[in-house]
């Protein structure tokens, strides 16, 4: 039997068109979530401050399954997710990473690269408090990688220790 409550999914959109399949799915009351952050862009002639998605090509939308259709009518949509030929759901926790990310308004890597599996964190201070994720070493710098597995889509960030714990 089919749920009648609503899961997160991720759905693919055309390059650059997230912010307009953001503006469609509010018109046709669609819940959705493109997370965005703020980045300097570099012209010839001027440099301006611009807001771009954390994650390109990617919206999450808020639905029960039997509106799958709707979503993907909607300009700019190219398909939601799927694995096995089944709509993929995304875990209610990696949409709050992904608040939380966008919240502490930090610069965040965007990586589609598989890393190693590293030890499990938290972080238990400051603007970032609850963001879950792997810790990572790179040339002596500390970097959290949170993963959204559904998209097989890393994000890392730069961060101090002091600031993690372990999970466990």
């Amino acid at each position: 039997m089919p749920s009648s409550k609503p899961i997160w999914y991720a759905a693919y959109t055309h390059s650059k068109a997230e912010k307009k399949v953001a503006v469609e799915l509010v018109k046709i009351g669609v819940e959705q979530f493109l997370p965005l952050q703020w980045t300097i862009r570099q012209w010839s002639d001027r440099r301006k401050k611009v807001q771009v998605p954390m994650i390109n090509s990617y919206i999450f939308v808020h639905i029960i399954p039997r509106q799958h259709m709707r979503v993907l009518l909607v300009p700019g949509v190219v398909k939601i997710i799927h694995f096995d030929g089944k709509p993929v759901a995304v875990p209610e926790w990696q949409i709050q990473n992904l608040r939380i990310l966008m919240g502490a308004k930090v610069q965040v890597n965007r990586e589609a690269q598989h890393f190693e599996k590293g030890e499990e964190v938290q972080i238990s201070y400051g603007p970032l408090k609850g963001l879950q994720g792997n810790i990572l070493h790179l040339n002596g710098h500390h970097k959290l990688v949170f993963r959204v597995n559904t998209l097989d889509y890393n994000l890392t960030i730069d961060i101090d220790p002091v600031f993690v714990e372990t999970m466990g």
